[in-house]
């Protein structure tokens, strides 16, 4: 895999996460922050690479951090004492605005943190643990990377992981996750009981078959099967990205190639719609639709759980 090209894909993906970092640090103007989302969106559409595509989590990620390739590689000015002091209390302050369940400001204060001290693990995945609580499992799961970029033994990041997956209805992403936590952790009670549940939850969505395209942690499958997507599709917001995505010749080449039956199972036996095709086209739209604008998508998912959707496990992250 270590071609040119594959090189080229990883070195994007860390931009795009360090892009993507720079983002929900919430340290721009809002002029500022749809530049980069712009910058963003146009190196994952050139170059083909999504911060939420499992295969390109699971094949591009890289152990250090863009961040961490220039510390290598220039010099940087040390953390000092008087830093580190001031990051734990940045911490602390994050910590107590979790008890009073004031997420967004918890997520500013370890920003801070992180800002001075960039190094720390815990940081980053007490930053996880409050975007689970708002909703925001991807951020989480970038965090829980960066926090095992820095202690790759660190449990927690991938006990947080595992709960942000199972949110994101990534089953098979969260076992692996809860697995890895209790080789480091072996007696946390929590984590065994957390895996037990995305064991059963992905056993159910593979004999149901209900492991299909989600849309901000929403199942499509299930929203289809309880009558939600009607109201999804009177969404005008809702049409409206859809609208602008489906005039994009690529998405449109893959929704013609699996129609017809071409795609990567091959011809269909009676020249009909590929399903494996059409699946993976659904999901590359809704991953498109996510990226394009994750607020709305986000109203999306409350009004679907409002109507009685499921939203997956969930479970309380400590800090």
């Amino acid at each position: 895999m270590s071609t040119p090209e594959f090189q080229k894909r990883k070195l994007v993906f860390s931009i795009i996460s360090f892009l993507n970092d720079e983002i929900q640090s919430g340290k721009y103007e809002p002029d500022s922050v749809e530049s980069l989302e712009v910058a963003t969106q146009c190196l994952e559409n050139v170059f083909s690479v999504s911060l939420t595509n499992p295969q390109d989590r699971s094949t591009l990620f890289s152990p250090k951090s863009l961040e961490s390739l220039f510390s290598d590689a220039l010099p940087t000015k040390a953390v000092t004492d008087a830093d580190k002091k001031r990051a734990e209390a940045l911490k602390n302050e994050g910590n107590e605005l979790m008890k009073s369940e004031k997420f967004q400001e918890a997520v500013n204060k370890y920003s801070e943190a992180v800002s001075i001290d960039p190094q720390n693990a815990v940081y980053y995945s007490n930053r996880a643990a409050a975007y689970s609580k708002l909703g925001s499992h991807q951020d989480a799961i970038a965090d829980c990377q960066f926090a095992l970029r820095i202690d790759d033994k660190y449990s927690k990041a991938y006990g947080r992981m595992g709960l942000a997956y199972t949110e994101l209805h990534d089953y098979a992403a969260a076992v692996s996750a809860y697995q890895t936590a209790l080789t480091l952790d072996p007696n946390n009670e929590s984590y065994k009981n957390n895996l037990k549940v995305a064991q059963e939850l992905l056993d159910k969505s593979r004999a149901d078959g209900t492991g299909g395209p989600t849309l901000g942690g929403i199942d499509l499958n299930s929203m289809a099967a309880g009558g939600g997507l009607s109201n999804v599709l009177s969404n005008p917001q809702f049409m409206n990205m859809a609208t602008k995505l489906m005039s994009n010749p690529e998405i449109m080449n893959a929704f013609s190639a699996a129609m017809q039956g071409s795609g990567p199972g091959g011809p269909g036996g009676e020249g009909g719609p590929n399903m494996n095709s059409l699946l993976e086209m659904g999901q590359r739209l809704a991953e498109q639709i996510e990226r394009e604008d994750p607020d709305k998508v986000e109203q999306l998912r409350r009004q679907f759980q409002n109507q009685g959707g499921d939203s997956g496990a969930g479970g309380s992250a400590g800090s």
